[in-house]
């Protein structure tokens, strides 16, 4: 059809690769491929947002978004969970800090408005064909 015509099967955007440094630090990765994309933050700004914020070890998807929050940049981060999901409980990737971290998380949940960082709960949308 036309319109099929009109619209390019797939995007393709320039971002540039930066590969984790540890087994843990997969979301600073993407969080800074993001930003040398959209909006260039200097290494330095980078990694003193990443010491004041704490993100050592154990990053958790809402501190990527107080580090979004910490450097400026407007953005609303949508969950399936308001808080920890007990399902990464047995995770390998998590199960090593998850009882320490539950209530740290949690928190930092509790506290997102006042801090001005912005969370919605927004569950899976299905598709029907």
């Amino acid at each position: 059809s036309r319109r099929e015509a009109e619209e390019p099967d797939a995007v393709s955007l320039n971002v540039p690769i930066i590969q984790q440094l540890y087994h843990w630090d997969c979301g600073l990765a993407c969080s800074r491929m993001v930003l040398k994309y959209l909006h260039p933050v200097s290494d330095e700004d980078f990694e003193t947002a990443c010491w004041e914020l704490k993100l050592t070890q154990s990053v958790w998807t809402i501190d990527l978004a107080y580090l979004m929050c910490h450097l400026g940049i407007r953005h609303c981060f949508c969950t399936q969970t308001l808080g920890v999901d007990k399902g990464f409980r047995n995770q390998s990737f998590y199960k090593k800090h998850f009882d320490t971290e539950e209530d740290r998380v949690n928190e930092l949940f509790l506290k997102a408005e006042s801090k001005g960082v912005v969370v919605k709960k927004w569950g899976v949308l299905h598709h029907h064909l």
